[in-house]
């Protein structure tokens, strides 16, 4: 749908590799049809030329060839027409300025804003080295944070308000290697019966969502849902060829007399830390509530924490060797992380649905699942027709331990000969360092998984550089709290001092007074969500008035409900503040 996303070193790379996997896709030189070839034209996955446009009045977002195609008031878009000028063209130009995008929603376009991905309209950059401060070395201090509560349609619809250009963005990418809509489609299709209602809910909420805040048809914000959740799997890479250079995690769990900690690094392409998000969802069915830090794109979970105590952890698991159509194995972990409150009740669910006939999609996967309840803890390899569950070990007395990078058991897979370097070299690395400390605490945590060796990161050590790829997000979970950096750990600790912490208790949503003034999906309930979570929630005393808003929100709904001149006196007062805080 941009041009621009193929600017971008971190797309670069990923089409580059990723062709490598899909010879037999054939990459249209006019991909949306509209008369314009791909490289002149200024929207390239939108139609905007001489043969087909988009309406952008009347009825927005269908195809059209005229006016008259938009229905009363209509506008077919069809001329190149770029507003700005900022090289983009209108229909696929969320932004007023220079940049299609505004990813961190702060008010300014992307390529005009030092620090894209967190929102900083100060643009603050103390050292003038053009990144903002809260971006130093392109580090970004923290992922935004929502809540999202409702039904899962509902919620669905939330996320999409309040991350469009993220959830766009991520369907261009994939469309543009080879993932369009049809393809995705294609293996929804082929799974839908076995997809979990609660997702195919979702879906449908930030399709409806998109439509309510870009100017898409219900059909075409569909096409970009389904391609972000679909597109692993629809580009059915099972095996992946031992010497390139892979994303990879390296992820491990200790529990001994200093507390239980279920520790993570996710390795992905370079500068894929800018789209990541922490969001907790409440569902209002009585399905578990959690919190987990992926992508707003994605409807799946692969680091996530529930109510019930229960914390996962993702790595893609190689080689997944004779993979088939079948479920994307991150949609089992949300399930997992909706349904399930001890261990046993977990790892049931992952071989149940092999045992009753499933498969699993291309994705191969390895697991670590923690009950902090009693500090059980378990392994679950994934392929698509096979399951394996180890439980945690002794590592030294008095401590249990469990740990994976991206290589299957030997037993688990059926290539005696696959070798990933990185993984068996940062494996070996883990289990070398692992025993050598006497306290399992947070800050033995943290120590361990900043790990650059004995000089520079390198792709072999836990705290990961490779030529391409790296560590881009590291986590480790406790009991109620999700400790979390961007980038290499080592690196981000050292510029910022201290991991962002979420306190899951406090995520737990009460009665709102603003709700009960404004309505659930409001455009003033959302621009105070946003002030919440990326403005108050960054420093001790937002977190003291959160707090007390928290505490007596649900005396001020209750008084508003019985006095109506009470609630518009309230109303009129924030009101007021709006437009500071906008």
């Amino acid at each position: 749908m941009n041009n621009k996303l193929l600017r971008k070193p971190t797309l670069i790379f990923l089409t580059l590799t990723l062709l490598c996997f899909i010879p037999n896709y054939v990459f249209a030189a006019d991909r949306d049809g509209d008369g314009i070839e791909n490289q002149s034209d200024n929207c390239p996955g939108i139609p905007n030329g001489p043969l087909l446009g988009i309406c952008t009045a009347g009825d927005a977002g269908n195809p059209c060839t005229s006016n008259e195609e938009c229905g009363s008031g209509g506008f077919c878009s069809m001329d190149q027409e770029d507003n700005d000028p900022d090289g983009f063209g209108d229909v696929c130009d969320f932004c007023e300025g220079n940049g299609n995008y505004d990813t961190d929603g702060d008010g300014l376009c992307d390529r005009e804003d030092n620090c894209y991905s967190v929102p900083n309209p100060d643009q603050k950059d103390s050292d003038g080295d053009g990144k903002g401060d809260v971006c130093t070395n392109n580090i970004p201090m923290f992922n935004r944070f929502s809540s999202f509560k409702g039904s899962y349609e509902e919620m669905g619809r939330q996320v999409a308000h309040t991350f469009p250009d993220i959830i766009i963005y991520v369907a261009d990418v994939f469309s543009i290697i080879g993932v369009n809509s049809q393809v995705a489609q294609g293996y929804y299709d082929a799974v839908e019966d076995i997809i979990p209602d609660s997702i195919k809910a979702h879906m449908r909420g930030m399709a409806f969502g998109l439509t309510e805040v870009r100017p898409f048809s219900y059909e075409t914000s569909w096409d970009i849902v389904v391609v972000g959740s679909l597109f692993l799997n629809a580009l059915k890479i099972a095996d992946t060829a031992a010497s390139t250079e892979l994303p990879g995690c390296t992820a491990f769990a200790v529990a001994s007399e200093a507390g239980t900690f279920l520790c993570h690094n996710t390795d992905n392409q370079k500068g894929n830390e800018h789209f990541g998000a922490a969001m907790y969802f409440e569902p209002n069915n009585g399905d578990n509530s959690y919190i987990h830090l992926f992508s707003p794109a994605f409807v799946d979970v692969g680091l996530g924490l529930n109510d019930k105590g229960l914390g996962i952890t993702y790595n893609v698991g190689n080689p997944n060797v004779n993979a088939t159509i079948g479920l994307p194995v991150l949609f089992m972990v949300r399930y997992v992380m909706e349904k399930a409150s001890t261990l046993e009740e977990a790892t049931e669910y992952f071989t149940d649905f092999i045992d009753n006939g499933n498969n699993y999609g291309h994705g191969g996967a390895i697991f670590l699942l923690v009950d902090f309840k009693d500090s059980s803890m378990a392994k679950i390899q994934v392929r698509s027709e096979k399951v394996k569950v180890t439980y945690g070990e002794e590592l030294k007395p008095g401590v249990t331990y469990i740990s994976s990078t991206n290589h299957f058991d030997e037993d688990f897979r059926d290539d005696p000969e696959y070798y990933y370097e990185s993984s068996w070299k940062r494996f070996e690395r883990l289990m070398e360092i692992l025993p050598q400390f006497d306290t399992y605490d947070l800050e033995t945590c943290w120590t361990i998984l900043s790990d650059h060796g004995d000089g520079e990161p390198n792709n072999n050590t836990i705290s990961r550089s490779g030529s391409s790829t790296g560590t881009t997000l590291t986590n480790i979970f406790t009991a109620d709290k999700v400790y979390y950096t961007t980038g290499m750990p080592h690196e981000y600790l050292d510029i910022y001092g201290e991991p962002v912490v979420i306190d899951f208790k406090s995520q737990i949503i009460p009665d709102c007074s603003v709700i009960e003034i404004y309505g659930e999906y409001a455009k003033e309930t959302e621009c105070l969500r946003h002030f919440r979570d990326n403005v108050l929630r960054k420093t001790p005393e937002g977190q003291e008035l959160i707090k007390l808003y928290y505490q007596w929100s649900p005396v001020m709904v209750k008084a508003m409900k019985e006095d109506t001149l009470f609630k518009a006196e309230i109303k009129a007062m924030i009101d007021e503040i709006l437009p500071l805080i906008r």
